[in-house]
């Protein structure tokens, strides 16, 4: 009983200490932060377009890690150290991004502090976010089908309904990309138009590349970028 009880007062002193270096940190100038003492930023509210990034000016006394809140795509993420320091972070906003506002949030992640409570935020507002589709009318040979987005896999279909081919986006490492429909782009052949994130290329198998080049496709736009089936 004697040991909790004392663990439960260090924890009670450190977290203190933390607020009490916070209100002693008052008249030092930091750029922005609610916990200065853990976190300064550049900027805590700033517009991004979709498909797009901007880099921020960062500087966290402790290891730390973050999370995104609410949104759509998986092109929307932070890139950075997780490391104490400064640092430039780069806030990546997918191309396919539905929400108007997306909090980045980062928390004190370091054995030095014994909570994981501590944490401040930056807001992003998603401007010029494509218009995209989960189903769009396509020419094929000898006709017209659809192509159909269920998750991150769009499904060409026939006008009698039946599928024909697949294909999705990966954006390394094994990781598929979101995905979203616009419509045909023509480059010499025809190209799926999509949006998604950053550097997001093709993936589909040998038999549906045939079955998609006999129909005259030879790849997808990515946010207007024609990339051929790999």
């Amino acid at each position: 009983m004697f040991s909790k009880n004392r663990s439960l007062k260090t924890i009670v002193g450190i977290l203190f200490s933390l607020l009490l270096m916070v209100g002693l940190t008052g008249n030092t100038a930091y750029a922005y932060s609610e916990i200065p003492a853990c976190f300064d930023f550049g900027d805590t509210v700033l517009s991004i377009d979709a498909g797009g990034c901007k880099e921020v000016w960062f500087r966290s006394t402790y290891n730390y890690t973050y999370f995104v809140g609410p949104h759509t795509s998986t092109g929307t993420y932070c890139e950075c150290s997780f490391k104490s320091g400064t640092e430039y972070i780069k806030l990546h906003i997918g191309a396919d991004e539905k929400e108007k506002n997306v909090f980045f949030h980062f928390y004190v992640d370091d054995d030095k502090v014994p909570t994981k409570d501590l944490h401040d935020n930056i807001e992003v507002y998603v401007q010029k976010a494509a218009a995209t589709s989960e189903s769009i009318a396509v020419p094929i040979a000898g006709g017209s089908g659809t192509l159909t987005r269920t998750g991150n896999i769009a499904m060409l279909y026939n006008s009698k309904g039946v599928a024909m081919a697949s294909f999705s986006l990966s954006k390394g490492a094994g990781n598929m990309a979101s995905i979203g429909l616009k419509g045909v782009a023509n480059n010499g052949s025809n190209y799926f138009d999509v949006v998604s994130g950053n550097n997001a290329t093709p993936m589909i198998s040998e038999s549906d590349k045939a079955v998609m080049i006999a129909n005259g496709y030879a790849g997808v736009c990515v946010n207007g970028v024609y990339k051929n089936w790999p």
